[in-house]
C-alpha cells in the first residue's frame, strides 16, 4: 500500500480538492491511502473532499494539530500511518500530481529503489526544476526507460545540500527505510524537508528519479515559495534559510566547495534579511524583536550591512518620481 501524506493549511478553497483530484486520476493498479493533517486550516479539510468519488474519499484520513507547520504535519501522518503501508508518498496541498507519477514510483520501487523523487515546475518558472539546479541523473536507466535513472546516493546528497533537485511533492521512500527519522520541527519556513531527506540518505538505501515532470507546483499559502520584499513572512523565511545553512555545516560532512558555497549563501542572506527589515520600517511593520535578535545572534556580522542598505532605501526614497 502506498500511503500518502498531506499537511493542510489553506486560505483559498479548492486547492486540496485539486490535489485530491490527481490522486484520483492516477494510472495504475495499487492501494493508495491519503493521510491529511489540518494544520489549524482557516479552511476545513473536510470542505475539500465535495465532489469527490467514494473510491477515494472512503480512504482518506483527516488527522488535525494545532498549527505547528508542516514539518510536525508531516511527522504526524508518518506516526498514525497503518501498519500495511509500504511506500510513504509526500504531496503538498497546493500541488497536483501528473497521472502517471505512483505508475513510475511503483515501477522503480519494484526495481528495488527505496528513495524516488522526479522533475517538477512551479507555475510561475520557465523552467524545471532539474534543469534551474543542473541536475542529471549519474545511474543506469530503469528496465530500459527513457525517463526512470538510478542516481547514486553520494552524489545525490551533494545536489541536496549545493542545490536540491529534490521536490517534497515527488518524493516517495520505502517505509522500512525510514525508522524514527522524521522532519526537523524547528524550522518552519524553508529547509525542513532538505534536512529530512539528507538524514534519510545516510542510511542504505537505492536511490531513483524520474526525468519527467511529474508535478506541478502551485501557488498555495507557502511562505518560501510567495516571499514578499520587506515582510515578517519573509524574514523568517530568511531566518530559517540562514539556520539550514549553519545546520548544514555543523552536522553534515561538506568538503572545501560547498562549505565556501553555503558561507557564501549566508552572506547573501545576510543583505537580503537586512533588506527586508527596512523594508518593514519604511512600511511601519515593525516585526517585533525577536525575529532581528534571533538573526543577529546567529550572525551578528550582518548588522554591518544595516547603515549601508538604509542609506541606499532613503537615498531612492529621496529621487523624484517620473513625470
Amino acid at each position: 500500500m502506498i500511503g500518502v501524506a498531506i499537511p493542510f493549511f489553506q486560505r483559498k478553497p479548492g486547492l486540496l480538492n485539486r490535489a485530491l483530484r490527481s490522486i484520483a486520476v492516477q494510472q495504475g493498479d495499487y492501494r493508495v491511502h491519503v493521510y491529511i493533517i489540518d494544520d489549524a486550516s482557516p479552511i476545513p479539510a473536510e470542505q475539500e473532499l465535495a465532489g469527490l468519488e467514494d473510491r477515494l474519499t472512503r480512504d482518506i484520513v483527516i488527522l488535525r494539530q494545532a498549527n505547528a507547520g508542516p514539518g510536525r504535519a508531516r511527522n504526524l501522518a508518518l506516526d498514525k500511518m497503518d501498519a500495511d503501508v509500504e511506500i510513504v508518498a509526500f504531496l503538498d496541498s497546493d500541488d497536483a500530481w501528473e497521472s502517471g507519477h505512483l505508475q513510475n514510483i511503483c515501477r522503480a520501487f519494484a526495481a528495488g529503489a527505496d528513495f524516488y523523487f522526479a522533475d517538477h515546475r512551479r507555475e510561475e518558472d520557465l523552467q524545471n526544476r532539474f534543469t534551474q539546479c543542473g541536475f542529471e541523473p549519474d545511474g543506469a536507466s530503469i528496465g530500459g526507460s527513457d525517463h526512470l535513472f538510478w542516481c547514486e546516493r553520494r552524489g545525490l546528497i551533494r545536489a541536496v545540500v549545493q542545490r536540491s533537485p529534490v521536490g517534497t511533492s515527488t518524493v516517495a521512500i520505502r517505509r522500512s527505510k525510514l525508522g524514527a527519522t522524521r522532519f526537523p520541527t524547528w524550522l518552519r519556513s524553508a529547509g525542513e524537508d532538505s534536512i529530512f531527506w539528507l538524514e534519510v540518505l545516510r542510511g542504505d538505501l537505492k536511490t531513483a528519479c524520474s526525468t519527467t515532470m511529474e508535478v506541478a507546483l502551485g501557488r498555495g499559502v507557502s511562505i518560501f515559495n510567495h516571499r514578499s520584499w520587506g515582510t515578517q513572512a519573509a524574514l523568517r523565511t530568511t531566518l530559517d534559510e540562514m539556520r539550514l545553512q549553519i545546520h548544514l555545516r555543523q552536522h553534515f560532512a561538506l568538503d572545501d566547495d560547498l562549505t565556501a558555497q553555503s558561507k557564501a549563501q549566508c552572506r547573501r542572506l545576510d543583505q537580503a534579511f537586512c533588506a527586508h527589515l527596512i523594508g518593514c520600517l519604511r512600511r511601519m511593520q515593525w516585526p517585533g524583536a525577536n525575529l532581528p535578535l534571533s538573526y543577529f545572534r546567529h550572525r551578528p556580522g550582518a548588522l554591518l550591512q544595516l547603515p549601508p542598505i538604509a542609506a541606499r532605501a532613503l537615498w531612492q526614497k529621496m529621487q523624484p518620481s517620473p513625470p
